[in-house]
Formats: structure tokens, C-alpha cells, sequence
């Protein structure tokens, strides 16, 4: 595993799952070969800074304040027919940066964590421009079409359902590697639940829900959920992780002082795996990366209002999987909590051993090592005249 020097990782930062399965893949890569060089770009950013700022503007108000708008946004660009017009736009966004960066970096292998920069890829191999090998992984339990391009060599997958839903939309079976979503190995820790409820400073006799708001806080409805909780009839306690939203981290602390039961508010929070460990429940939204952080972590879910596109599939799977429960408006979430707390509490147990069949503990380490393998194949570098 000595033919890879060099990697680049072309990645987005639209919620935390993209940028963390770069990271997680470098680390695990660098482990194995130290000697190679991982450069990691943030593709939007680095192609077109403003149009970024406002991609990630309008995508953090849309699965905010109108999910439905989202959700057909998502739709709408699953349906675009490869040889379309509109599609080889998307292929050419940032494809002249993106030339002259394979030009001057000359990796061995492109790993995309990120759609759009994968088809640029594809379509500059097409061109005839590169013949760099292309790997991507797909960092939800979803098929969507703009993942899917003709000179893409790997694809690795969270689930069996993906693949075969690739496979059902022509791609070769030889070409999809079940690996797993890659998460950090900080998640794959042995804990010591009585420590951490010790250093948190909450009781281990009772149950714990914790409610993530996304790295954004971008979860809807989370006050009223909150509110409810805070002062449920029956003993539990809450930990609530607002992510980077400052304003609703000041909000749900204010209701603090009216909690009759046990409450801790926290804002961004990097070692969010010791709240998983202690957690007897989490509620949460189904994006890729907190799911797979959930299940290598055993932690039951309760899914409220996935956003239509990928969390919806993501939440399907998840279900159809027994690991997660759905609550599609607040009525719900009620109706779960007291299911899941009061009347059958021993079925957070038996979603708890389900998760041991459905998480991938190794996905970060098998696909650093299908990289390796695949930039020992690389062809020569050629001398191509780029059509500018």
C-alpha cells in the first residue's frame, strides 16, 4: 500500500457530515501511510467564495423556515438527464480552478466528499483533460443522481440499500464498496458511563434524552420540545446541544430556572460523543453524519421532521432498520417519549442491539485502504493540452 503520495479531498461545508468524512479519511489514511500528502480544499469555497456564501445561506434558511422548497430543490435535481445542458453546468462549476489544481498538485487519487466536485471530475476525464482516479463517498443513506458520474472509479456506501440503489441505476456492483459512513474514531471509544455522568453532573439512575439541534441548530420546533420535556410528568433528564446557534442557546437557557426536571443547555460542542455515551435517547435530525455517529455509539434515535430529500430516506432506513423511531409533528414526539420512557422502555434495549447489526465501526480505515489500493493504479501523467 505505497502507490498513493498524494490525495486530494475536495469537500463542502453544507452542514458538518461532508467535512467530517474528509477528515475522518485523512486520519485514518495517514495512520496507514504516513509518507502521503492529503491536501484537503473546501470545493465551493475555493471555486467561488460569494456564490458559496449564498448556497449555504439559502440552504440553512430553506431546511429551516421551508423544507418543502428544499425538498423540491433535491427532487428537482435528482430528475436533471446526465446529458443535459443543465447538467453539464454543473459539471463545469469551477472546472478551470479545478484543472489547474490537478495541474499543479498532481495527486494520485480525487476522493470527493461532496457531490458537485465529483461530477467536475467526471467531466474533466471526459474531456480528456486528466485521468487522475476518482473515488466518492455518499454521505447518506440516499440516491440522488448528482452523485452519480460516468468516470467515477469507487463509490463507498453507507448500507446495502444504497448499493443496490446505485446498482439499479447502472452502476457496476464491481465499483460500490459497503464501507460504512465515515464518522471520527473518537465515536468508536469504550466509555465509562459513571465517569462522564460524574463530570456532567447528572444522575445515572435516571433516563437521559438528548436533543441535538444540528451544527447549526437548524432543528425545528426545538423549544416547544424542550419545554416539554423540561417539565415531563415522569423522571428524566435533558441535555440540549444547540450547535452554533448562539441566539437559541440564550433561549432555551432562560427556560432553565422554570425546569422541574434536570436540564443542561450546551452551545457547539466538540466532544459531543461523552453526551452520546451517557444518552439513553437522542432526538435529532437524520443528516448522514449524526446518524452513523448514533449508531457506532448504540444510542437510539428519535427522528422529528426529517427534511424531505435525504433526511427522509435517511429516516426510512433507519426505521425500516429498528434502530429509530419517527415523530412527524410535536403530537408525536409526545406520543414516542412515552412509549419509549414510560410505557416499553425496555425497547430502547432492543433498538440499542440492533444497531450492532446495522452500524460499520471501520469505514474511515476501509476506505483509506481502498484509496491506497486505488493510487497504485494510477496510469503515468500525461501531457494534455487543456482547451482553455
Amino acid at each position: 500500500m505505497t502507490g498513493l503520495s498524494k490525495l486530494l479531498v475536495l469537500s463542502a461545508s453544507y452542514g458538518a457530515g461532508h467535512e467530517q468524512a474528509a477528515n475522518a479519511v485523512r486520519d485514518a489514511l495517514l495512520k496507514m501511510s504516513p509518507q502521503t500528502d492529503v491536501r484537503i480544499v473546501d470545493y465551493m469555497h475555493h471555486v467561488h467564495p460569494t456564490l458559496d456564501s449564498i448556497v449555504k445561506y439559502c440552504y440553512l434558511k430553506s431546511v429551516r423556515y421551508a423544507p418543502a422548497l428544499y425538498g423540491w430543490f433535491y427532487k428537482g435535481t435528482s430528475q436533471i438527464p446526465p446529458s443535459s445542458l443543465i447538467q453539464r453546468q454543473l459539471n463545469s462549476l469551477g472546472i478551470e480552478s479545478l484543472a489547474e489544481e490537478l495541474e499543479a498538485y498532481d495527486p494520485d487519487v480525487v476522493f470527493s466528499t461532496f457531490p458537485t466536485p465529483a461530477g467536475v471530475v467526471s467531466f474533466l476525464r471526459q474531456q480528456g483533460r486528466t485521468n487522475v482516479p476518482s473515488a466518492t463517498v455518499i454521505t447518506d443513506h440516499a440516491i440522488h443522481s448528482q452523485w452519480i458520474h460516468p468516470e467515477t472509479d469507487m463509490y463507498f456506501v453507507g448500507s446495502q440499500h444504497v448499493k443496490h440503489g446505485l446498482m439499479a441505476r447502472g452502476i457496476p456492483a464491481s465499483t460500490i464498496h459497503v464501507t460504512g459512513i465515515p464518522i471520527r474514531p473518537a465515536f468508536l471509544q469504550t466509555f465509562d458511563k459513571a465517569s462522564l455522568c460524574q463530570k456532567y453532573g447528572v444522575r445515572p439512575d435516571l433516563p437521559i434524552v438528548l436533543v441535538m439541534g444540528g451544527a447549526y441548530g437548524v432543528m425545528g420546533d426545538i423549544q416547544q420540545i424542550c419545554e416539554e420535556l423540561f417539565s415531563y410528568p415522569y423522571p428524566v433528564q435533558t441535555i440540549v446541544v444547540s450547535g452554533r446557534n448562539e441566539r437559541m442557546a440564550a433561549q432555551l437557557s432562560e427556560m432553565l430556572p422554570n425546569a422541574t426536571n434536570p436540564a443542561y443547555v450546551f452551545g457547539y460542542v466538540s466532544e459531543v460523543y461523552e453526551l452520546m455515551a451517557i444518552a439513553d435517547l437522542m432526538i435529532t435530525k437524520a443528516g448522514g453524519l449524526t446518524i452513523s455517529e448514533a449508531l457506532a455509539m448504540q444510542l437510539p434515535m428519535l427522528l422529528y421532521r426529517p427534511i424531505p430529500g435525504q433526511e427522509v430516506q435517511n429516516a426510512k432506513y433507519l426505521v425500516r432498520s429498528g434502530v429509530a423511531v419517527l415523530a412527524r409533528n410535536r403530537r408525536q414526539v409526545s406520543e414516542r417519549l412515552h412509549e419509549l420512557l414510560v410505557q416499553n422502555p425496555d425497547k430502547i434495549g432492543a433498538m440499542r442491539r440492533r444497531s450492532l447489526r446495522v452500524r460499520k465501526l471501520s469505514a474511515a480505515e476501509s476506505i483509506a485502504e481502498k484509496l491506497l489500493d486505488l493510487g497504485s493504479l494510477r496510469k503515468p501523467r500525461a501531457n494534455y493540452s487543456y482547451p482553455y
